[in-house]
């Protein structure tokens, strides 16, 4: 009876720790997503200024590639790979504009882009950045919530003894 005892202490002090640190990770994700968040209405922003600066047909889905447009491939590639304890992560794999295969997507509205488009194309980076650490973030946190529920369930059967 000790023993059980004992053991109902260490898992309700894990569960503590678990619940901590989930919402730990709940005001995480919370903050990666309100910065995502301003990041993109600023760079729609900027955007916006670019498009009042060179004129509605400058900047539109006119100049975006087409399915007749050569093959290039893209600046930011977001890979999944599995972490030691079986969690799904998230990481992205960036390259440098070189002109033949990595093309730099504020070229496809002229070379001489006012500086707001420039800094839209960061403000998205950012962005991107912001989400794939969220969902990082929102990982770990299910993984957490599980844990949470297979310590509640063997309480329950402890308890129950």
């Amino acid at each position: 009876m000790a023993a059980t005892v004992e053991h109902l202490d260490q898992i309700c002090t894990t569960l503590d720790k678990l619940t901590l640190d989930a919402l730990t990770l709940m005001q995480e994700e919370i903050d990666l997503k309100i910065n995502a968040e301003n990041a993109m209405i600023g760079g729609e922003t900027h955007l916006a200024k670019t498009r009042y600066i060179l004129g509605h047909n400058s900047v539109s889905n006119l100049q975006l590639p087409t399915e007749n447009s050569p093959e290039f491939n893209a600046l930011t590639v977001v890979h999944t790979n599995d972490d030691e304890y079986g969690v799904k992560q998230f990481d992205l794999e960036s390259h440098k504009p070189d002109n033949e295969t990595y093309l730099n997507p504020s070229k496809w509205f002229g070379y001489l882009v006012p500086h707001d488009l420039q800094f839209a194309q960061n403000l998205y980076r950012q962005a991107l950045q912001w989400l794939v650490q969220a969902a990082n973030v929102q990982n770990r946190l299910r993984e957490n919530c599980l844990q949470i529920k297979q310590l509640k369930e063997l309480k329950q059967e402890l308890s129950s003894n």
